[in-house]
């Protein structure tokens, strides 16, 4: 169980996102097992993560005042059992993309086991977010198309889910777009995702699109349906897929 948040922002390094986070940060007290932020500097991502309870550690605003970038994914945790290490912690990154991801994911085989060694090799830690991450980029990959990959990935998880599995709430970006999904299968007021769109104002100047958890701000926020993928590009075109 963690919490999810996304900023697609026309401007970088957008002027709401330390007065966001100062609300997502308070719901680290539920969520006391690490936090993370990741963005993209000169087209690259940039992660860092702490194990700290966010609500401890000074560091977590530190590193959100550092995040200049029109795409902003954080993520707080709270371990459904693995350590409380760096590896751990979300969000993850491989070349191009970073994942956060929100829930419990076992299928009857092992993700892991069903990659290549190549993809297998990858994985640092214990969680099964960070073999979700690999499974979805494994499938990306072979598709060549980032939505038919996640769906694929997608299918297979729902058809082979294993009765601990809780939730497929996710946030994902190529630098380019954010792919948020939500698939729960339990607690579904708690595994939910919601999206606002912003629009320019005296304080914030630029609009956004913000994706969250839970609501963090006024304003009108909409539900994300279950087994519905959002995407959210840097121009704020956004489209919805369900699967």
């Amino acid at each position: 169980m963690c919490r999810l948040f996304a900023l697609v922002a026309e401007r970088s390094k957008s002027p709401e996102l330390p007065d966001l986070m100062v609300q997502f940060r308070e719901q680290s007290k539920q969520h006391p097992h690490g936090w993370g932020f990741g963005w993209y500097f000169s087209g690259a991502p940039q992660v860092e993560k702490s194990p700290a309870a966010a609500f401890e550690d000074p560091q977590f605003m530190t590193t959100c005042m550092s995040a200049d970038s029109n795409i902003v994914i954080a993520h707080i945790r709270k371990s459904s059992g693995t350590p409380r290490t760096p590896e751990n912690t979300h969000p993850f990154f491989y070349g191009d993309y970073i994942f956060a991801h929100n829930g419990s994911v076992h299928a009857k085989k092992d993700l892991a086991d069903l990659l290549p060694k190549e993809y297998r090799d990858r994985i640092q830690g214990q969680t099964d977010s960070e073999r979700l991450f690999y499974w979805f980029l494994y499938h990306i990959e072979q598709r060549g198309d980032i939505i038919q990959g996640i769906k694929e990935a997608v299918e297979y998880i729902k058809e082979n889910k294993g009765p601990e599995t809780s939730a497929l709430n996710f946030v994902m970006s190529d630098g380019e777009a954010v792919y948020a999904y939500r698939s729960a299968y339990c607690k579904l007021d708690h595994y939910s995702l919601m999206y606002r769109i912003r629009e320019e104002t005296e304080k914030y100047p630029g609009r956004s699109i913000i994706i969250s958890s839970q609501r963090l701000s006024r304003g009108d926020w909409h539900a994300l349906n279950n087994n519905t993928l959002l995407v959210v590009d840097k121009m704020l075109d956004f489209e919805k897929h369900s699967f």
